[in-house]
């Protein structure tokens, strides 16, 4: 079966969750002798390594891992928001990839190749991992940094967040999207329902996300003191403010803090909390790493913490944590709480409220049993091969009639 992926950004200068997602499924399905292909976007502004396709939109062939990608590029590039590009509709039919079905692992910048797609007679699987298709900030996070409980048709992007009457046009076409698409997955019963809420009537399978094994080493036991730690994007939304803030409050010797990650985009941020954990000898900033120091990073941490203040689907992070028998401490919002039982394989707080994660990371400190009493409860997430299996019998269904 020839198995056209689609994601908005890939590896190797992006890596995280989707990407993953992406990648994983790719290898997956070749180990499962299908052909998958990867049909990408790169919105960085260099050129090195493309040509020129149509128009203003560029292209680049490479491989990664085996698995063949085309990543397109537009000149200047696309509005981020908008759901159909016509440019990228005409460039995409121009590289007359041939396939039997296509999955959408996130829509961004792709959406008009999967049209055309689905024009050509082609079935379209769409995997919704964010809020991106209800929310042009992508977030469902206002400009005034509150949480959003869906556009209203675009009203509210227009009304609270500033943006034109084109997010009219732009509900219409996320809704145009899905209605075209065969098959709408996600991890989450609250992603479905979220969807659900502003306006989607049609199903939504639920097909939890999983861990690739080869990744997953043996944990020691730990050495003295409880370790904390943060992997992920250093950005407003992920929330590590909040456990900066949390973490300084609670003034106990044998206690530290690592953060893994890095900040792409959001270096304003990156220096706010910076500057907010500077004066803490107990917290470092560790930079980013790759799947490879996955073992070396999981073994210095004790208890990750997740403080997202936005919808969170289904991070991730927290099947690492889980696969390696590390508790979790997370925010009470989307997803979490589907991954995450209070007081079971870790502990939830209210979103934003960093007392709240103070007294938990002071309780941890205090009672140092209390993680290996909830390492004893953690069930490990299910593997890729099992995920890849769920897929390749939506693939085999759709592409049979």
């Amino acid at each position: 079966m020839r198995i056209l992926y689609m994601v908005h950004q890939f590896f190797p200068n992006y890596y995280t969750g989707t990407e993953r997602l992406t990648l994983d499924l790719a290898c997956h399905m070749q180990k499962m002798g299908h052909s998958p292909t990867v049909l990408t976007y790169d919105p960085d502004p260099g050129c090195e390594g493309f040509e020129s396709l149509s128009e203003n939109v560029l292209v680049k062939k490479y491989s990664y891992q085996g698995v063949p990608v085309v990543m397109l590029k537009q000149i200047p590039s696309s509005r981020t928001y908008e759901i159909f590009q016509p440019a990228i509709d005409r460039a995409f039919k121009k590289l007359r990839l041939d396939c039997d079905i296509v999955h959408v692992c996130h829509p961004k910048w792709v959406s008009a190749a999967a049209r055309a797609c689905e024009g050509n007679g082609c079935p379209v699987v769409l995997t919704l991992t964010d809020p991106w298709l209800l929310c042009p900030r992508e977030t469902l996070i206002d400009r005034e940094f509150w949480l959003c409980s869906g556009p209203q048709s675009g009203k509210k992007c227009v009304s609270v967040c500033g943006f034109g009457q084109e997010m009219v046009d732009r509900c219409r076409d996320s809704l145009s999207l899905l209605d075209m698409t065969d098959r709408v997955v996600t991890s989450s019963a609250f992603t479905a329902a979220l969807f659900r809420a502003n306006g989607w009537k049609g199903g939504i399978s639920i097909i939890r996300h999983s861990i690739d094994y080869r990744f997953i080493g043996t944990r020691r036991s730990d050495s003295s003191g409880i370790t904390f730690g943060y992997i992920g994007t250093i950005a407003l939304h992920k929330g590590l403010h909040i456990l900066l803030r949390a973490f300084r409050k609670v003034s106990l010797p044998g206690i530290a803090l690592k953060v893994y990650g890095s900040a792409l985009q959001h270096s304003t941020y990156a220096t706010e909390v910076v500057d907010l954990a500077r004066v803490d000898p107990r917290i470092q900033f560790m930079g980013s790493f790759t799947m490879e120091d996955l073992s070396r990073v999981m073994e210095g941490i004790s208890v990750l913490v997740v403080p997202s203040v936005y919808y969170e689907n289904y991070p991730l992070v927290l099947l690492i944590a889980l696969a390696y028998k590390v508790p979790v401490i997370a925010s009470k919002i989307g997803g979490i709480p589907e991954v995450i039982q209070d007081g079971i394989n870790g502990f939830l707080f209210e979103p934003g409220d960093s007392n709240d994660l103070a007294t938990i990371i002071e309780k941890i400190a205090k009672e140092s049993v209390i993680v290996q009493r909830l390492r004893e409860n953690i069930v490990s997430p299910r593997r890729i091969e099992e995920e890849a299996l769920d897929y390749e019998n939506i693939y085999r269904t759709l592409t049979s009639h």
